[in-house]
């Protein structure tokens, strides 16, 4: 489960809720269909072939015809592609496509579809401003920011408790990061950058959440730059890792469209510090609520991390900051936004 099945999964549960048939079309086994399926949400499993599986199309079109939708929610561009020819000749079934991701469109093939959508949903402002570029109608672009659900929160194992139950001293000087270990998400220069650190904070720990395809490679950069790394693999709820931090860093270099890890960390009640990648300058502003500092230099991101450890009290400050500010982007105003929108459509 990443950022997107996350929202995804949150938007259904809020739909059903709310009295609505909404039914999770997913690849069977994978962690979001099992998850919904676990908690009684109407679900059906199909494994498409790729994104012009003719066959999983048709198989969506007859969903869509026998459960009377009116709208299909595309939550990926391959999701999307394969709406779009489902609905083909459908008089009344609006197509609605998420945009999470702040990478520009790979080609005139995506640029049409996500044109040929009735509605798309940006989920935060640099990523709206990109299909703006590319040369998306405003009027169907429509700014909703991720939520986080701010319940998962309020009742989390103290720093002692945390700190136990992952094996790490009480003393140490904790940096989390939550997130996939792919290259794009930027763990190598925080390495680098806390590696500088470690002759000065000896008892510094770096603490990666997460799995990926770099795993073997992050621990030997760690190793070779004298950090010490706990690498956890993949959480499926990370909520009760946070109160182990002293402060949780978002490296990323690319991509983020409205990075949920570090409002989590803020719901949390842990410090920030981000790169301005994405949306996480609009979620969180520079010495305000948190620290922002340029992707990929690891000397900038080496002194806010040295800045956030050493001055505890500013540190609090920007946290508790923070805290107040991500209730702006519950998961309810998320999926109340999103209704809104079915609604208009």
């Amino acid at each position: 489960m990443r950022g997107g099945e996350v929202q995804n999964l949150a938007l259904v549960r809020h739909l059903a809720r709310r009295g609505n048939e909404a039914i999770l079309v997913a690849r069977e086994g994978s962690a979001l269909y099992e998850q919904a399926k676990s908690e009684g949400l109407q679900t059906v499993a199909w494994r498409p072939c790729g994104e012009l599986d003719f066959l999983a199309a048709l198989r969506l079109r007859r969903l869509m015809k026998s459960s009377g939708a009116r709208i299909a929610h595309a939550h990926t561009a391959h999701a999307l592609t394969l709406a779009l020819l489902a609905r083909f000749g459908l008089a009344g079934v609006r197509v609605v496509a998420s945009r999470r991701v702040s990478f520009p469109l790979r080609s005139p093939f995506s640029l049409l579809k996500y044109r040929s959508a009735d509605a798309v949903v940006a989920v935060s402002e640099i990523v709206r401003e990109g299909l703006l570029k590319e040369g998306l109608d405003p009027a169907k672009v429509h700014l909703i920011p991720s939520g986080v659900d701010l319940a998962r929160f309020r009742d989390l194992p103290s720093r002692q408790e945390a700190r136990i139950n992952l094996g790490l001293p009480e003393e140490a000087k904790v940096v989390g990061v939550v997130g996939a270990l792919v290259s794009h998400k930027g763990h190598s220069v925080l390495i680098e950058a806390l590696g500088r650190l470690a002759p000065m904070i000896p008892d510094l720990i770096l603490v990666l959440a997460g799995e990926g395809p770099l795993r073997d490679e992050l621990g030997q950069e760690a190793e070779a730059r004298g950090l010490h790394a706990r690498l956890l693999g993949y959480v499926e709820e990370p909520a009760p890792l946070y109160p182990a931090m002293d402060l949780l860093v978002l490296p990323s270099l690319s991509g983020e469209g409205s990075p949920g890890a570090i409002k989590e960390a803020a719901a949390a009640g842990v410090p920030v510090v981000t790169t301005d990648v994405g949306g996480a300058g609009e979620i969180f502003r520079n010495e305000k609520e948190a620290l922002v500092v340029p992707a990929g230099n690891a000397e900038a991101l080496g002194r806010a991390v040295h800045k956030m450890l050493t001055e505890r009290a500013f540190a609090e400050d920007l946290a508790a900051s923070a805290r107040e500010r991500v209730k702006l982007f519950g998961i309810e105003a998320m999926a109340e936004a999103h209704m809104a929108l079915y609604r208009s459509l």
